[in-house]
């Protein structure tokens, strides 16, 4: 046996252990809280965050991002999982999506409107759009925040119990079942 693969598997097993209640106790914490104080963005940036996770996940039949707290689950996570390096590269790319955010609108950041970032993101998330190598961090933050909001839309819990197939306590093991005839044509719970 290769003793730098057990290591190594254990190491990981003991980090993996360790994240979990981190990162459950963000996504309980950002579920009662009624004022939220922001840990890795400032307020302004945390408010354009906001209204961006909000075009991607909007209200419909089920609540939208603002309304299942996302954007404070992805602040405190980032703040609470991520290293340094890895933040302050998501920052630069922060940046970089907002500067060419404000020359694609050719309005300032704090100027833009729900439908001038609705335009931004498209121009960003839509493939076959041209992207220039001046555009790439921007486009790169864009498909990263959009990566985030929907990672943490999937591990909600309202939606994972309201809207996703749930089974709190499993059952039986069925092997060979449709999909539909197993839980309505919906996608299991984490």
């Amino acid at each position: 046996m290769d003793r730098r693969k057990a290591l190594k598997n254990i190491g990981t097993g003991i980090g993996a252990i360790a994240v979990t209640p981190t990162v459950v106790s963000l996504l309980q914490s950002c579920q009662s809280a009624s004022t939220y104080t922001t840990v890795y963005f400032n307020a302004t940036d945390f408010d354009k965050i906001s209204q961006l996770m909000e075009l991607i996940i909007p209200s419909t039949d089920i609540p939208g991002a603002v309304e299942l707290k996302l954007p404070e689950f992805t602040d405190s996570y980032i703040a609470a999982v991520w290293d340094t390096e890895r933040q302050e590269k998501f920052s630069s790319k922060l940046q970089a999506f907002f500067s060419a955010s404000s020359e694609t609108s050719g309005k300032n950041v704090d100027q833009m409107n729900v439908s001038d970032w609705d335009a931004v993101l498209s121009k960003y998330l839509k493939p076959g759009n041209e992207i220039t190598d001046e555009e790439k961090d921007a486009a790169a933050f864009a498909n990263e925040l959009r990566s985030l909001t929907v990672s943490a839309f999937k591990t909600n819990e309202y939606i994972g119990e309201n809207v996703l197939a749930y089974a709190p306590i499993p059952g039986e093991q069925k092997g060979c079942v449709d999909l539909m005839e197993a839980t309505g044509g919906k996608a299991w719970s984490l």
